[in-house]
């Protein structure tokens, strides 16, 4: 193997490995603004204020029969684009027209949100309150990459063989966990109405790592390469030792959080519906691991041979693991403030979503397109995402009083655009950043219709049975 060669697999390897730390492969919530206001099963879950039945109508008892609402997004933005999209479609980087020097930051997000289990109950007309059990499987992950990160995967020589600062500072993190709640909603009065949403969390994955100053040394005369980190990294478990059955629930590393939800039917139409999403932690047990490290400088000579990789990401790992502490901690969930405006125009039915982060970065302000034929919702949406990138959505929904049915992306051009790339030999880039996203869920409501006392097509003591019913007992002559 030649030098070249060697630290281009080398450079190669010290990527994947960050990228390791990150858990930024290891996730996969999704933001799903096309089901809001949409009084879906999923809609009353996300947002506890709304309404999942109409009364007269629906019956009384709303199930998924666990079969899953899947939801998955992922997206990459930043001057990195294009060297991104090479790495997807033809498995290698083309990092050479990339801004080096001026710190320059990519973003990549991989979120999903899955409810296993859905079941809700229509407890009274009086009020409109409703009653549900969830279940969920819940991933964030988010990480942010330099421009320098990408530019040495493709190709070590463009630093010049010199000491490189800060080359591999990375801020990242995943959590993965299993949502279980109780939500409540009611009608204080006709135009006001007030959910909550109290869930015990069982977390299944944490990893938090920020590299805060870093330094590489490549020097191709002397075939020499070295390599310093220094910062924190925290996660649940050993890279190495991640273990299938770490994904059932188990609390031992619980969690709470809370949604508080409300909105306001005014008199000329307009609707407004604002949360407070997902507000909580989790506390993750005394057997997670915390690595304060500064691995000093670490020096590979005969950097190009074929073992070079394995020696370096070796010493890595025997460098911050021997710092490594068992030590319990808490860890934030990524709660939201969310606002919803809507107001109806016949069959056509707009709403405006604005959404922000509380503790992490990050933001969206979308506008919800439906137009609705009979039972069938075509639906449309536009997003735009403060990391610098704008979502073109689609869905399609069938929704009936006791069934729904609906499938939908938030990225629906870019999602169709990689598969297509992916299945052409001759793949052409488009601009702007790189999205996937779908989802798609079903529910149906059985049991008898709970009705308005005016409505009831049956009064109770007027029914038939078969003993008479109760007012033919009463006026029964005695033998």
């Amino acid at each position: 193997m030649s030098k070249t060669q060697g630290k281009h697999k080398l450079a190669r390897r010290i990527f994947v490995l960050i990228t390791l730390f990150s858990g930024s492969i290891i996730g996969a919530h999704a933001q799903q603004f096309s089901l809001y206001n949409s009084r879906t099963l999923f809609d009353s879950f996300e947002n506890p204020s709304q309404r999942a039945y109409q009364v007269d109508t629906s019956r009384r008892v709303a199930f998924n029969f666990f079969i899953p609402t899947i939801s998955f997004n992922t997206t990459f933005s930043g001057p990195a684009e294009s060297a991104f999209k090479t790495l997807i479609y033809d498995g290698l980087f083309n990092g050479r027209n990339l801004i080096l020097g001026q710190n320059k930051k990519n973003i990549l997000t991989l979120n999903s949100n899955n409810y296993i289990a859905m079941l809700r109950l229509l407890k009274s007309v009086k009020k409109y309150q409703e009653i549900g059990l969830s279940w969920q499987v819940r991933s964030d992950t988010r990480a942010e990459v330099s421009n320098e990160i990408f530019a040495v995967f493709d190709d070590y020589r463009i630093f010049d063989s010199s000491s490189i600062d800060g080359l591999f500072n990375i801020n990242a993190y995943n959590q993965s966990y299993h949502q279980f709640s109780l939500t409540y909603r009611q009608n204080p009065t006709k135009r006001l109405a007030i959910g909550t949403k109290l869930s015990l969390l069982s977390g299944i994955s944490y990893t938090n790592l920020k590299v805060s100053k870093s330094d590489i040394v490549l020097d191709e005369a002397a075939d020499i390469i070295g390599i310093s980190l220094a910062g924190r990294l925290r996660s649940s478990f050993k890279f190495d030792n991640f273990k299938t059955e770490m994904i059932n629930p188990n609390f031992k590393n619980p969690g709470i959080s809370v949604t508080a939800s409300a909105s306001y039917k005014l008199r000329d139409g307009w609707f407004l519906m604002g949360n407070l999403k997902d507000l909580g932690f989790i506390k993750w047990d005394k057997n997670s691991y915390q690595y304060d490290f500064n691995t000093d400088k670490i020096i590979i000579e005969n950097a190009s041979n074929e073992s070079a990789d394995e020696r370096l990401a070796d010493s890595i790992d025997n460098n911050i693991s021997k710092l490594s502490e068992n030590k319990s901690y808490l860890s934030a969930l990524n709660g939201k403030v969310e606002i919803l405006i809507n107001k109806n125009f016949g069959n056509y039915r707009p709403n405006l979503i604005l959404s922000k982060s509380i503790y992490f970065k990050g933001g969206d302000i979308a506008l919800v397109n439906n137009f609705q034929i009979k039972q069938y919702v075509f639906t449309g949406s536009t997003n735009y995402n403060t990391n610098g990138f704008l979502q073109l959505g689609g869905q399609f929904m069938i929704k009936k009083p006791n069934i729904e049915f609906y499938v939908g992306s938030d990225h629906l051009s870019k999602t169709v655009e990689i598969f297509k790339n992916l299945n052409s030999s001759k793949t052409s880039y488009s601009g702007g950043y790189t999205g996937a996203s779908f989802y798609m869920g079903f529910a149906v409501k059985f049991g008898k219709v709970l009705e308005h006392q005016a409505n009831a097509t049956q009064i109770p003591g007027f029914t038939k049975d078969p003993n008479g019913g109760f007012i033919k007992k009463l006026i029964k002559r005695k033998d």
